[in-house]
C-alpha cells in the first residue's frame, strides 16, 4: 500500500519536473511513511533520487539494486527531464531494500511505480524463475515489473490483488498505467501544459502546483446526486480517474490508448447449481480470499461490526490467525439505529479473537472534519466512520486491516433488493407519473414518479441510489446547461448501454452495485480514509473469484423468498453469534442526525448561509431545504450534502493549494 505520483511530457519536450514531483511525494507521506523514491527521465537515461524519508540501508543491502538513488531530489530541481516518477511505500511485504520504488529492470529499461498487494505473486513469481527470470527481492512490485516485461498487457489476466500501478518505457518513452478490476487503488490523472500528469488522489494533483482546482459544474452535479462523481467523471475540471479493469497507455507524443481486460460475469448463473454447492462454493472461495488477504510482514487486523458480513469475515480470519484485533466502534449516546458492539461481542466470545470496542464521543471526533473533507475529495452526505475506525486501527498498531465490504453487493443485502419481486408489476404502471405530475413538487412523489417511470431494473437502480433526485439538483443548480442533465440515462450509458444483458432483476442491481457504489462510493472511502492513518484495507469479498463464483451462483440462492443473502447466512451460521443473523440491517456509520441537532447546528447554518451567497447555486432552494429539514421533511443526510458542498469548496476550490 502506497502513493504513486508521475509527470510525463507528452509534447516531446523536456522541464523542470523535479519540485512538483517532491511536492506531490510531500503530500502522500500519509500513504507511505516508511520510505519515498524519485526517478527523473531525460534522454535515454535514468536519474535515481532518495528523499527525506528513505531509509539509510547499508550498501550490502542495496548494491545490487539498479539505479539506486546516491543524491537527493533537491540536487534535481534545477534538471530537465522528460518524464518523473514519484513513490512514496508502506511497508507491507518485503520489507527490505529491495521493495525500494522506483523499482528498475536490471537493464534500466523498465521503471515501475506501484500502489496496492498482488495477493498471489509467489506463485506469479515461480513461474516467471522457471521462464528464465531472475528476481533479486520477495516483493510483488518486482514480480508485476517482470510480469509485464515477459507478458506485456496480458499480466493483468494473472493478477489476484488490488493495484494501481505504471510503468515508464525508457526504450519507447511511453508509460502503461493500470488498475485493478473492480477500482481498489485509486488512479488520478490530468494533462496540462503539456503534460501529462497522474497520482493516487486529487489532492496530490493539486499539490504538484501544476494543475489549479476548477469546478467541473457536470461532474460537480453528479456528485451531488450520488455522493461521489460516477467515474470516470470528477467534480474537478480536467482530472479523470482510469476506470476500473482498464489499462491505458500514454506515448511521449500524446497519442493515449485505453481498453478494459476484465468484465463483471454476468450472464454466467449456473441454474444447475444446488444450494448446498452453493454453500460450498462459496464458502471455499472466501476462505482462500480471507487466507491471502491475511499475508503480511506487518501485523493484520480485521473491522467488525455486528453484521453478516463483517462478523463472518472476522471469525474466519480468527480461525486461521488465532489471535487476530477485530476493532468495533459503539457508540456513547443511545443510537441503537447504528450500535452492533452487542451482537459483534456474542460473535467475537466465539472464537481466538482479541475483541477491541471504541466508544465514539462527537467532542474528540468532530475536530477531524476537515481531514473528512480532505478525504472525501468531493462533497459526501455523510461523516467518516471509516475515518475513525482507522485511527483506532492505528492506535493499536495494526498496519493491515480486513473490512467486510462487498457481501450486501454481491449477496443482495440492500432493502432495494427487494423491488427486484415487484419490477414486473411497476412495468405495468407507467402511465401514473402523468397522473401525479402536479404532486411531483414533494419529494416523495416525485422519487415514486421516476421509480414507475424506469425502463429496465439497471435504471431502476439508479433511481434508488440517488442521495439527489434530478428535478432536486435543476432546482439546486443555477446554470441552463444542467438543468438539462438526466443522471438516469448518464448512468445507463455509462456503465450499461446496448451491449450488457442481465438475466434478472437482482444480477442487475448487483452490477449496478459493483460499478457505481462499490466501484466508486465504497473502495474510495476505505482507502482514503485508511490510508490517511498509514494502514492497509483489503476486502476479502471483492476478490475476483469470489466475485466470479458469486455470479455463478442462481439468484434465487441470493434472494430467496423475502430472505436477502440467503446462500450468505448459511455460510455465516457455522461461524457467527445468532445475534448477527436476527439483528436488522443498520449499516456502517456515525450519527449524523443527533449531531447536527447538537454541536454542528450552528455550523450547518453557517455554512449554508454561505452557500447560498455563491452564483452557482439557488439561494431560494438552500433556504427551502433547510426549512423542509426543520419541520422533519428533509433528512439529514441531505441537509449535510449540501453543508458538504459548501466544505468543498472552501477547502478545494477556493483553498487551491496543498503544497
Amino acid at each position: 500500500m502506497c502513493g504513486i505520483a508521475g509527470i510525463i511530457n507528452i509534447q516531446n519536450e523536456e522541464s523542470y519536473q523535479a519540485v512538483a514531483l517532491h511536492h506531490m511525494t510531500d503530500n502522500m507521506v500519509h500513504r507511505g511513511p516508511d520510505d519515498e523514491g524519485f526517478v527523473l527521465f531525460r534522454d535515454n537515461l535514468a536519474a535515481n533520487y532518495f528523499g527525506d524519508e528513505t531509509p539509510e540501508w547499508s550498501s550490502r543491502n542495496v548494491a545490487d539494486i539498479p539505479g539506486y538513488p546516491t543524491e537527493h531530489i533537491k540536487k534535481a530541481s534545477h534538471k530537465k527531464s522528460a518524464a518523473a516518477l514519484g513513490h512514496r511505500r508502506l511497508s507491507i511485504v518485503d520489507l527490505s531494500s529491495h521493495g525500494h520504488q522506483p523499482m528498475a529492470t536490471a537493464d534500466l529499461r523498465f521503471w515501475i511505480v506501484f500502489n496496492g498487494e498482488v495477493y498471489n505473486f509467489r506463485e506469479i513469481a515461480q513461474e516467471l524463475q522457471r521462464n528464465g527470470v531472475q528476481l533479486r527481492g520477495n516483493s510483488d512490485t518486482e514480480v508485476i515489473l517482470y510480469s509485464y516485461v515477459l507478458w506485456g498487457k496480458a499480466c493483468l489476466t494473472r493478477f489476484n490483488g488490488m493495484f494501481a500501478f505504471a510503468i515508464w518505457d525508457a526504450k519507447e518513452k511511453s508509460l502503461f498505467c493500470a488498475r485493478d478490476r473492480i477500482g481498489i487503488k485509486p488512479f488520478y490523472y490530468t494533462i496540462v501544459d503539456g503534460q501529462f500528469v497522474f497520482a493516487s488522489d486529487i489532492k496530490t494533483l493539486i499539490a504538484s502546483g501544476l494543475y489549479v482546482p476548477e469546478v467541473d459544474p457536470e461532474g460537480l452535479y453528479l456528485a451531488m446526486a450520488f455522493g461521489i462523481a460516477p467515474r470516470p467523471k470528477t467534480a474537478f475540471s480536467n482530472v479523470s480517474a482510469l476506470e476500473q479493469a482498464h489499462w491505458m497507455r500514454v506515448n511521449s507524443d500524446g497519442v493515449i490508448k485505453k481498453e478494459r481486460y476484465w468484465a463483471i460475469p454476468v450472464g454466467t448463473q449456473n441454474h444447475k447449481m444446488s444450494e448446498h454447492d452453493a454453500v460450498e462454493l462459496l464458502e471455499e472461495q472466501l476462505i482462500a480470499s480471507i487466507k491471502y488477504r491475511l499475508a503480511a510482514d506487518v501485523p493484520v487486523g480485521v473491522f467488525m461490526s455486528g453484521g453478516i458480513d463483517s462478523t463472518t469475515i472476522s471469525s474466519i480470519a480468527s480461525e486461521l490467525h488465532p489471535g487476530i484485533k477485530a476493532f468495533t466502534l459503539a457508540y456513547e449516546d443511545n443510537v441503537p439505529e447504528l450500535d452492533e458492539a452487542a451482537q459483534a461481542r456474542a460473535t467475537a466470545a466465539m472464537h481466538p479473537m482479541q475483541h477491541i470496542v471504541y466508544e465514539v464521543h462527537p467532542a474528540e471526533l468532530l475536530v477531524d472534519l476537515d481531514r473528512w473533507i480532505d478525504g472525501y475529495e468531493e462533497p459526501f452526505y455523510s461523516l467518516a466512520a471509516n475515518f475513525v475506525i482507522s485511527r483506532v486501527v492505528k492506535e493499536n498498531n495494526v498496519t493491515v486491516i480486513l473490512n467486510g465490504l462487498g457481501g450486501d453487493e454481491l449477496f443482495a443485502g440492500y432493502s432495494y433488493y427487494r423491488w427486484a419481486g415487484r419490477w414486473p408489476t411497476i412495468k405495468h404502471l407507467k402511465g401514473l407519473p402523468t397522473l401525479l405530475g402536479p404532486l411531483r413538487s414533494r419529494r416523495k412523489i416525485d422519487r415514486l414518479c421516476q421509480l414507475l417511470a424506469t425502463e429496465s431494473v439497471n435504471h431502476l437502480h439508479t433511481v434508488l441510489f440517488l442521495k439527489n433526485t434530478d428535478s432536486e439538483l435543476h432546482q439546486l443548480f443555477t446554470a441552463p446547461p444542467l438543468k438539462q442533465l438526466n443522471t438516469i440515462d448518464f448512468v445507463h450509458e455509462l456503465y450499461v448501454g446496448d451491449a450488457i444483458e442481465f438475466e434478472d432483476a437482482v444480477e442487475a442491481m448487483s452490477y449496478m452495485d459493483l460499478m457505481n457504489y462499490i466501484g466508486n462510493h465504497h473502495v474510495h472511502r476505505v482507502d482514503q480514509f485508511t490510508m490517511a492513518h498509514s494502514i492497509e484495507g483489503r476486502f476479502p469479498f471483492l476478490d475476483h473469484h469470489v466475485i466470479q463464483a458469486a455470479f455463478s451462483i442462481p439468484s434465487q440462492y441470493k434472494l430467496h423468498g423475502r430472505i436477502q443473502k440467503y446462500v450468505l447466512r448459511k455460510v455465516a451460521r457455522k461461524y457467527i453469534a445468532p445475534e448477527c443473523l436476527s439483528m436488522k440491517k443498520k449499516g456502517f456509520g456515525l450519527p449524523l442526525k443527533q449531531w447536527i441537532q447538537g454541536p454542528l447546528l450552528g455550523m450547518v447554518r453557517q455554512k449554508l448561509t454561505r452557500l447560498a451567497e455563491r452564483e452557482m447555486f439557488s439561494k431560494q432552494y438552500i433556504e427551502l431545504c433547510f426549512n423542509e429539514y426543520e419541520q422533519g421533511r428533509k433528512s439529514a443526510t441531505h441537509i449535510w450534502h449540501l453543508v458538504a458542498l459548501e466544505l468543498w469548496y472552501e477547502r478545494f476550490i477556493e483553498k487551491g493549494n496543498w503544497q
